[in-house]
């Protein structure tokens, strides 16, 4: 073939480009997968909760630790023989002051209509963890 030549410049720069798209995607996975292990580790709250009660109210008190948001928290009320919720969708739950955490110095007050007997247990439940559980002393 005459009048013809062959040129092979363009082969080695598609090739090179390659080998850089390459090495970029396994030092990319290599990095995340390295990296992640990095990242905290979600945690349940830990708070310092004081109980007290009249009569048929309870009142749940931050006395400190982590905050919790209020749409998470639900209060169990129960013993043996039954098992009573509150949530705050319920008119008997009532978290003061109105804010959308439970927080240093926020309470949550629950009328629950029962007549407390001593057995009682009172546990403050998240959706992940239990992070409060009382006695009623009567």
């Amino acid at each position: 073939m005459t009048g013809f030549r062959i040129s092979d410049s363009g082969v080695s720069e598609v090739v090179g480009e390659m080998l850089m798209i390459g090495l970029a995607i396994v030092l990319i996975s290599v990095f995340a997968s390295v990296l992640g292990n990095f990242l905290p580790a979600a945690h349940d709250p830990a708070v310092t909760i004081l109980l007290t009660r009249e009569e048929d109210t309870i009142t749940l008190w931050h006395k400190g630790g982590d905050w919790a948001r209020t749409e998470d928290l639900t209060v169990v009320v129960g013993n043996d023989t039954f098992r009573k919720s509150f949530t705050q969708q319920v008119s008997d739950f009532a978290m003061v002051p109105e804010k959308d955490t439970f927080r240093l110095g926020s309470n949550i007050t629950v009328r629950t209509g029962l007549t407390f007997t001593g057995d009682e247990t009172i546990s403050l439940v998240t959706p992940r963890a239990r992070i409060f559980s009382g006695t009623v002393r009567v």
